[in-house]
């Protein structure tokens, strides 16, 4: 496997503005809620807060954690050389479809799949997620998001 992106800018975890937007605004309201739970809600119920320093450590490392998301939708390119490439790329889009990937465009040797989210998360839909694969000749190359990639290459394997 082969990362897409140069290695400058595989530090700059987040792809586009609409993708750290929407993190942001995820993220932004889970930590509302957490501070809600976890401020609000032992005040309410007349019990003593937690200690500030216990909040921010707890804050950071969710922080932390969470910055996997961006991380793990990061372009990776993954090329396979088969007797029947008819036959695999078949294989890969059953293995997509299990994990809610969906043809979305196809032409000349060429399908994209995108995460099939419902309406009320299309918010959440972000184009680093989709996934290609193109059959040229003996040759099949999938590119797209880390964990997609990842998650057929060990599932081909597994078979």
């Amino acid at each position: 496997m082969q990362n897409v992106l140069p290695a400058w800018r595989q530090f700059l975890i987040f792809q586009s503005p609409h993708q750290l937007l929407s993190y942001t605004a995820g993220t932004g309201a889970s930590i509302a809620a957490g501070l809600f739970l976890f401020v609000g809600l032992p005040r309410l119920l007349g019990q003593q807060t937690i200690p500030p320093d216990i909040l921010a450590g707890t804050l950071a490392f969710c922080l932390a954690v969470s910055l996997r998301v961006p991380y793990e939708v990061q372009p990776l390119r993954w090329r396979v050389t088969v007797a029947f490439p008819d036959l695999m790329a078949d294989r890969i889009a059953r293995i997509l479809a299990g994990i809610d990937y969906l043809p979305d465009d196809r032409s000349q040797g060429r399908t994209l799949y995108r995460l099939a989210l419902p309406r009320s998360l299309a918010w959440l839909r972000w184009r680093e997620c989709a996934v290609e694969v193109r059959v040229q000749g003996g040759d099949i190359t999938i590119t797209g998001a880390r964990i997609a990639v990842r998650h057929v290459q060990r599932a081909l394997r597994q078979a």
